[in-house]
């Protein structure tokens, strides 16, 4: 069983102590609407923090999410 919520709980945790991938992963939730309701500004805020930091995996949803707003 998946919960969503606790594991955003946790991620929040770490990505205030700076930790990239807890960050990059936040912005995977509001991206895909997990435990949250969908929201592209928040995930692209989230994973504009997490690729400041050299996420690569972060960049590429960057570049994805906006080509989706772009269009």
């Amino acid at each position: 069983e998946q919960d969503y919520e606790k594991a955003l709980e946790w991620y929040h945790k770490a990505a205030d102590q700076g930790n990239a991938l807890a960050q990059y992963n936040i912005g995977y939730f509001y991206g895909k609407g997990y435990g949250v309701e969908k929201d592209y500004e928040k995930a692209l805020e989230w994973y504009h923090k997490a690729a400041d930091q050299g996420h690569k995996g972060a960049k590429k949803r960057l570049k994805r999410i906006l080509k989706k707003i772009i269009k």
